[in-house]
């Protein structure tokens, strides 16, 4: 069995970059580990404490140390690529083993800290371990076309009907008034509509999940897309509960289409929506490191 490559006895010479944590039988053989790490020549290795295993890279503090890495960190096309390495070493992990992912740049002094951590966290890591046993996160963004959505109800509500034929009907003096009573009507209006829409999807696919939560909605400038982001959530799904929850999305998105939301599903990802604080406590002295 392979495992991380203890630090050097200079320890500045290296530390050690930890993705995650599994959980190991021990009559259970081991699957084959990513080849490539978060950089090149930094294979993934395992760290194993009693049912627990780590999983990690032995890397040059010249890179990864605490000053070293807020420098790096300010490299946007290094810091790219090294996202997307993490992701790819947990995404093979995923397709393994259950696994609590560890955040990006987890780094531990040598790997007697790892195998301590893993000692001392040991109930908090099983109790994540059996929390997303054989379940994966899948993530779930409702966008709003918010001109679709008023033009919609421009011709659905009867408010809006109403306050539109008295302002097409309306003289100069008054039509200013108007006006400013329909927009702020249909101000009250899109905003109910998108609570529905919200409060539906959340009641449709909550049904199909073993656990979901809400995450912050992105701006623009961060999905990129036109549309507003109006809801964020991730969903933990049992292994066979997928078809039922494709099932539960093709369902609201023709529904409320024409209305103009539209939902968008990505996944499978590691579970990073549905490990506790109290169970990322491992990582607590890996973060100090990094924040010198």
């Amino acid at each position: 069995m392979s495992s991380v490559r203890p630090a050097r006895k200079d320890a500045s010479k290296s530390v050690v970059y930890v993705y995650g944590v599994a959980r190991v039988a021990p009559d259970r053989k081991l699957a084959p580990l990513p080849r490539q790490g978060i950089i090149g020549n930094a294979p993934v290795r395992r760290l194993v404490h009693g049912n627990l295993v780590a999983f990690g890279s032995t890397v040059p503090a010249s890179r990864f140390a605490a000053a070293e890495l807020r420098s790096a960190l300010a490299d946007t096309k290094w810091l790219r690529a090294r996202i997307l390495a993490h992701e790819k070493v947990l995404e093979r992990l995923r397709s393994r083993y259950d696994i609590v992912p560890f955040r990006f740049c987890t780094i531990y002094r040598d790997a007697a800290q790892v195998s301590k951590a893993l000692a001392r966290h040991r109930t908090e890591l099983n109790e994540a371990l059996d929390r997303v046993r054989d379940a994966s996160e899948w993530g779930l963004k409702l966008y709003c076309d918010s001109e679709t959505v008023r033009r919609h109800l421009a011709g659905e509500s009867s408010l809006v009907r109403r306050l539109h034929q008295e302002l097409a009907g309306a003289s100069p003096g008054t039509r200013y008034f108007l006006r400013k009573q329909y927009d702020r009507v249909l101000d009250v209006e899109v905003a109910a509509a998108i609570a529905r829409c919200v409060e539906q999807s959340d009641r449709s696919l909550a049904a199909c999940a073993r656990e979901g939560t809400e995450i912050p909605a992105q701006p623009r400038d961060v999905h990129g897309r036109l549309q507003e982001m109006v809801a964020n959530r991730a969903y933990l799904l049992d292994a066979g509960a997928m078809s039922q929850f494709q099932r539960a999305v093709a369902a609201l998105q023709a529904r409320f289409a024409a209305h103009g939301f539209s939902f968008e599903l990505s996944g499978p990802w590691p579970p990073y929506h549905f490990v506790s604080p109290r169970q990322e406590g491992i990582q607590g002295a890996a973060r100090s490191i990094r924040q010198g």
